[in-house]
Order: structure tokens, then sequence, then C-alpha cells
């Protein structure tokens, strides 16, 4: 095809050979290999607009994939922005996305009505808990979280509840299955879907009925699918049902950043993308425009010492660069205070630097952050608890499901009694039972109270009494979100009753549902009404909800995050520091007790890490580090020496000085208090690690003079 009659001049000059390529090749399967900062978003971007400006393809007849809402909300701004377009395209969207909008239209063919609600983590697990009860499991002795985790990877591996019965291998996994089949017939009363019912209800519409199938794949004449190294089992179906018609699927990834197995994806989906599509095509994007050529060159060591990737060297135009620096540290606290000091120092030479710490585990982020607060430099944590994951928000959020869905069990029992109104425990087990045993829903329940026989009256009333406020609450619904939100917080006397608390975490509680206000205005303010569906408006803020992920709140004014290397992906940072770069924390210990895979794909994560770094690079490690009231000593990771010949080492093990006098303190033979492990005795000592002896039951520890909560007697 010949690029110069096809790409605008105005487009090519940000373009290179290869990204033209990609851009033009529309017809039948491509595997875009796209490597670290290799410009996939331009490319997805200007592909997109090509096919609409040169091919005459209608938006509506184009499909994009990608896994964030922040990554799709950038797409469409910058597709609508080259084709000028007033109005964003409707399909570019997350799989999550995509699903609820086919299973809003065409959902009820599979039982389900098109107000179904969506069930978030929490909801789910109060479900799986609900059910542990019902069949004789004890939540104290298996974590309900636990076996909805299980429960999702059976999802995730398309396997329903008889499947997953018949092929159990163990009690626990009977458990699971049976646990599974209560969980599902539990949500299907509740017209409800956890995040992997989305997926796996819409792959179950596509192929179990063919009209259905035929609409949708027809209607869809290309399919670009984003990050695609992280699709599962049921992505990949979905996405081979969609093509099925046209066959104009392009995938866009990269296998060397491949990091989700532990949710499921399979990064067989991208190695074997010719065998699963006929006659595909190959094209290489390697030319990195993000880093410098000393943090490419890291990389590419590095990430050499796998076997299972497809071949390809990242390179780049881009300056040598700043040297790469390890550093080894004492101990986690030193290289906390260390790593907190020098962003202060490049700060203080450029405020308006962006910097991130990446860390293996969350549990790492605590040090960073007391010595970040302690010399006042404000970071944000990427991870903590989310905004819609707070009691107050998600109390709103459940009065708001229920009047859109009111077979909504899990949203009824969350707000029945919120504010208080005497409807306890007890009464909320007799309304379930209830339920259950006369096959009716939450509305036809409290249609039938004064059937109930062992009710009291004083309840019965105040169920009455809910029911009157549901009623009326569902005329507001029609006027959309934030009216809804306001008379809740009016009718219910939810806001009164913070206000008359008075306390400081009172008055945090209203900030936030302040904040949930807003959020209900913004999106009224960008929503294109839809006149049919009088509850769309207030329907599709609770999609928008339910579908809104950590990642997507990142703001450009958040100079300092602090995250796992997990969520790094997909960022970039002129700043990068990788902390705790040692064995058995990173790569994590539990990868060296599973095969090669589980190694390969720590190594990815840590290509991952280093490919975000634009400027600077810091690999951090220490050689002692406290965990589980012990000190324990990891040798440096793996990776350090896979990438020794590019980077300089400092030590700075020296460079803190000690708040005791360890040759007075640390004494063979001398008595010790620790706050935990009582009274013990000092056996040995090495500088500032002591061996202490402590009773029969403790047995022996290893700590660290200075930062251990031990007195000498």
């Amino acid at each position: 095809m010949d690029s110069t009659s096809k790409i605008p001049e105005s487009w090519k000059e940000f373009l290179n050979p290869s990204q033209i390529e990609a851009i033009e090749t529309i017809n039948g399967p491509v595997l875009i290999m796209a490597g670290a900062g290799s410009g996939k978003t331009r490319v997805l971007t200007h592909r997109y607009a090509h096919l609409v400006r040169n091919q005459n393809i209608d938006v509506e007849n184009i499909l994009a994939i990608t896994f964030t809402n922040k990554a799709a909300e950038e797409m469409k701004i910058r597709i609508s922005e080259l084709l000028n377009l007033k109005i964003s395209p409707r399909w570019i969207s997350t799989f999550h996305s995509l699903c609820v909008k086919i299973l809003r239209v065409d959902g009820n063919k599979i039982g389900y009505n098109n107000n179904f609600t969506i069930y978030d983590q929490l909801d789910t697990v109060k479900v799986v808990r609900l059910c542990m009860s019902e069949n004789g499991l004890d939540t104290k002795q298996y974590s309900p979280k636990k076996i909805r985790g299980h429960i999702s990877n059976l999802k995730n591996e398309m396997r329903l509840p008889a499947e997953a019965l018949e092929n159990a291998e163990s009690f626990f996994d009977v458990k699971v299955a049976e646990i599974y089949s209560s969980y599902e017939k539990k949500l299907i009363l509740a017209n409800a879907m956890d995040f992997d019912d989305l997926l796996l209800k819409t792959v179950d519409l596509l192929n179990t009925n063919e009209t259905v199938l035929k609409k949708w794949s027809r209607k869809f004449q290309f399919i670009m699918v984003d990050e695609y190294q992280d699709t599962n089992h049921v992505q990949y179906k979905l996405v081979e049902l969609l093509a099925s018609d046209n066959k104009n699927i392009c995938v866009v990834g990269d296998s060397d950043q491949s990091i989700y197995a532990f949710r499921g994806a399979n990064i067989r989906n991208i190695l074997e993308f010719e065998k699963d599509f006929n006659n595909a095509k190959i094209i290489q994007l390697d030319k990195n425009y993000r880093s410098t050529k000393k943090i490419l060159n890291l990389a590419n060591s590095i990430i050499s010492n796998n076997d299972r990737k497809i071949e390809k060297n990242l390179w780049t135009d881009n300056k040598e660069g700043q040297d790469i620096s390890s550093i080894k540290f004492r101990s986690e606290k030193d290289e906390a205070k260390w790593v907190a000091e020098e962003i202060r120092n490049i700060i203080s030479q450029d405020q308006s630097a962006e910097v991130a710490i990446f860390y293996r585990t969350n549990s790492q982020s605590r040090l960073f952050e007391e010595e970040l607060r302690k010399i006042n430099l404000n970071y944000k944590l990427v991870g903590s608890v989310g905004f819609y994951e707070r009691k107050e928000i998600k109390d709103i959020v459940a009065y708001l499901q229920f009047l859109i869905n009111d077979l909504d069990t899990v949203s009824f029992e969350r707000i029945v009694n919120e504010p208080r109104r005497g409807i306890g425990e007890t009464s909320k087990k007799k309304i379930r039972n209830y339920m259950d045993e006369n096959n009716k829903s939450v509305i036809e329940t409290l249609d039938s109270l004064y059937d109930f026989k062992n009710l009291s009256n004083r309840v019965i009333s105040n169920l009455l009494d809910f029911k009157d406020l549901i009623d009326e609450l569902k005329t507001y619904a029609l006027e959309g979100p934030s009216k809804t939100i306001e008379k809740i917080l009016d009718l219910t006397g939810y806001k009164s009753n913070l206000i008359k608390e008075g306390t400081l975490e009172a008055q945090m509680r209203l900030e936030n549902i302040e904040e949930l206000l807003n959020s209900a205005f913004s999106f009224e303010n960008l929503y294109d009404e839809d006149i049919e569906d009088p509850y769309s408006k207030l329907r599709d803020y609770l999609q928008s909800i339910a579908l809104f992920s950590d990642t997507d709140k990142l703001e450009d004014s958040d100079k300092i995050l602090l995250m796992t290397l997990h969520n790094a992906k997909g960022l970039e940072f002129p700043f990068v520091f990788m902390t705790g770069m040692e064995e058995n924390l990173f790569p994590h210990e539990r990868s060296s007790q599973g095969d090669s895979s589980e190694i390969e794909e720590e190594r990815r994560l840590c290509y991952v890490g280093v490919t975000r770094a634009e400027q600077k690079l810091y690999l951090t490690h220490s050689w002692s580090r406290t965990l589980w009231g012990g000190t324990v000593y990891n040798l440096p990771s793996r990776f350090l020496e896979e990438g020794a010949n590019h980077f300089i080492t400092e030590d700075h093990t020296n460079d803190f000085t000690n708040n005791t006098d360890s040759q007075n303190l640390g004494e063979v033979g001398k008595v010790v208090i620790h706050e935990k492990y009582g009274e013990g005795v000092i056996k040995e000592v090495n500088g500032n690690e002591i061996t202490v002896e402590f009773s029969e039951d403790i047995g022996t520890k290893y700590l660290d003079v200075e930062w251990a909560p031990i007195k000498f007697q």
C-alpha cells in the first residue's frame, strides 16, 4: 500500500515507517507488537482516524477496547481532536463497559432485565459469606474473600458450578463449587452481576444466540484491542466471537509486559495470535520515545533472560542520559529515609518534577509515607482504600442501586437499617429466609409483610415506612443522580445524623458525601439525555461508578506517587525509584516455589518498572529487613545481577548514625525486654544485630538494636 497516498501530510511528521505500516494495514488479523514507550496510543488513535477519514468507515462500526477508563477517555479525546468530532465515539471502552452496553440491550435473552446491578468486590464477598453460612462452612476457618477469589478464577476459566464440582479434587474444591452454585443463584435472583459475569454472560449470550452474535459481529467491521497480552480466556473468547464475521481484528501488545497472571491473564493469547487467527500479519514497533539509552539498555539486558517471548530489541534516538544508580542500605528504614531526602532534593531543584516510588507489595509503602510526612512532602498513595469503598459512599450508592433495581438483595440489606430504623440482623435473617422459602423478591416480600408470623408489629411498621420512603425516592430518581442523592440525604436523615454526631470522623464523612455529589453534578454536565429511558441518567451514573478503577483518579497535580509495580503499568515518570530489589521480595518468594513461568512473570514486572522511567532511575535494596517481628537478610535481587553492566553501584550502609550505643547495650548475656515477646537474653552480637533467646514459646529472634521495640535491663 502506498502510504503517501493515504496518511495526511499533517500526520506524517509524527510517525515512523513502522507506525505508518501499522496504521494502514487494516484488513484481516493484525498483531502490533508495541514495545514500551513506542507510541502505541498514537498508532491506535491514528489507525482509528485513518479508518474514518480515508476508508469512510462509520464510527458506529469501529470497536476499540482498552483496559482502563483513563486510557479509553484519552483515546476518545485524541480521536475526537483528529477528526474534529463534537461528540466522542460510543464504542471506545474497556472490556467491562463494552459488555455492559451489550447486556443492557440483549441481556433479556439470557434472563436479565436491563436494570441489573453490578456488584463490586465488597458486595460479592458479602454474598459469599451468606452462602457459606447457609452451607455450613465456617467463615472463621475459611476466608470468604479467598473463596470469592476461587470463584472468580473459575469464571475466568469459563467453568460453571457443575463443572467445578465434577472436577473437584479436594474437600475445599467441593465446598468452593457448592458455594459457587449458591452464589450464582443469589445473583440471578437479585438481577445482579459481578465483574466477572459482565464478561462471562456476554460470551454466553453470543455463544448461545446466533441472531445476537450476527448482529454484533456484523456491526463491528473493525476491532482494535489494546494491551492484548493482559487478556484472560474469557476476553479472548469475546474478541474471537465479535471478530467472527468481518475478521478485521487488530491487537496491540507486548509479550514482555504481561504481568497479570494472578488475575487470569494468559500470555499465550499474544504468543499464539498467529495460530488463533489465520494469515495474521505481525508488525513490530520497537522504537522507544520515552526513555534514555541507558534505561533501555538495562531493560533489554534484564528481559533477555526470559525464554517465553516474541523477540524484539527496544531502541531509541534519545540521549544516553543520566547514570542509573543501584544503592545498598543497611535497613529498609534507611532506604526509606534516603529516598525521601533524595526526592526533596529533586523537588527543590524542580518543583514541577514528577516522581514515583515503586515497590513489590503494598506493605512496603508505610515507611516511605512516614518519611515523606516527616519532611512535609505531599504524596498520593495509589491502591489505598478507594473513595467508592468508604462506608458512607457505599450506603448512598446502595440506595441509588435499589431505586433502579428493587430485586437487589445486597443493597436492600445494606440500606434497610441505614440510618438505624429498628430493623436488626435477626429481622433481616427472617426476611431473607422468607424470600428463599417462598422464592419471592425483595419488593414482593415488602408487599407481603402481614404474612409474616415471626416479625413484631414494630418491625413491620418500620419496614412499611421504609417501603414508602423508597416509593417517594423513586419519583426523584427520574431527575438524575444529584437530585436523588440530595433527597436520600434529606429524607433518610443520613446527613442530619452526621451533623448531630459532630465528630471529626463524621465531618470527614460529610466531606466525602459532598464529593459524591460533585461527581454526580460533573456526570450530569456531560450526560447526553436518553428520553426513551427516564432512569438512564441514574443507571448510567451507577455504571460509571461500578467500572471506576484506582488509577482513573490520578491527576496531573499529583507529583509524588507511591504504588506497587503492578499499578505502575501504563504510566511514565521522569524520576523513578524501584525499591526493595531483594531476593524473596522482588522476585517475590512465591515465584521461587513455582515453575520458571512465575520467575519470568516477575522479570517482566521488573521490565515494566524500569521502562516507566524517562530520565533518572534508582534501584534500591537493603541487606536487612524487619518482617514478622524479626530481621531477615535477603540477597540482592537476581535482576540486579542480570543488569549489573548498566548501572553504577553505591553503598550507603554506613550513612546513617545509630541512636543507641551498641557497645554498651548489645552485650552477650544481657537481658532485654521486648514489647511483644517479653524478656529475653542476648546470645550473639553482630554490630547492631543481636540474637535474643526468648521463652520456649517464642524462641530465637534476630533484632536490630536501633529499631526494635526493646529495653535493656
